[in-house]
């Protein structure tokens, strides 16, 4: 993997505290919502989002170290 440049990293930053805001949203909906397939969903959709941040801190981390 290439380094990232300063922007492309604050860049993953910003995205991961969007993804992160996203997560926090759609477990606070689900804890609300009344139908199950709807709160399934919204379960689903922060998992991917809380996987995606996860990801991409280890790209970032790699992308420092190297």
């Amino acid at each position: 993997m290439k380094n990232l440049t300063s922007r492309e990293l604050l860049y993953l930053e910003d995205a991961g505290k969007l993804f992160e805001s996203i997560a926090k949203t759609c477990d606070f909906a689900a804890s609300s919502a009344v139908d199950p397939q709807f709160k399934a969903y919204l379960q689903a959709l922060g998992k991917e989002h809380k996987q995606w941040m996860a990801a991409t801190a280890e790209k970032g981390q790699k992308a420092l170290i190297q």
